[in-house]
């Protein structure tokens, strides 16, 4: 698969995170740098994702669900799920990631670093993850004392 590294414009758009466990908390860290404009979507939302600011629906996931949203995250434990995500965000024209599954994904989130209004992203084309992160950390290290 190979991913195109782009930025998005994001203002004012609707960014929908369906799932209520880690991978939703691990998605949630980067987009809250981005975006004030975010939903939780699960059948059962962890402490942790409640006591953020965003809007929460404790439901389980009904296709009208995607109904505005311009980014979805799949975050769930569940393949069949993920699945009708993928499925139902495609036909509706909505960009969708489901977590740790570039197949069932228009794109990947890379490993960032953000100061301000500047970004480093760091991407593997969703092939090994773990040397993105190294790298970033890498390259975080390396302008730390300049730059961050």
């Amino acid at each position: 698969m190979i991913f195109l590294p782009v930025c998005l414009n994001i203002t004012g758009k609707k960014i929908l995170i369906i799932g209520g466990g880690k991978a939703a908390v691990s998605k949630l860290k980067v987009l809250e740098m981005y975006s004030d404009q975010i939903t939780i979507l699960a059948k059962e939302i962890s402490s942790e994702l409640k006591k953020k600011k965003y809007s929460l629906i404790e439901k389980e996931f009904d296709p009208e669900d995607l109904k505005g949203y311009y980014l979805v995250y799949g975050c769930t434990n569940n393949i069949e799920l993920n699945q009708t995500i993928f499925t139902e965000c495609e036909k509706n024209g909505i960009l969708v990631n489901v977590c740790d599954n570039p197949p069932l994904s228009h794109f990947t989130s890379p490993a960032l670093i953000k100061k301000d209004n500047m970004s480093i992203a760091v991407s593997s084309n969703a092939e090994n993850v773990k040397k993105s992160i190294e790298w970033r950390n890498y390259i975080k290290d390396f302008l730390k004392n300049d730059f961050i």
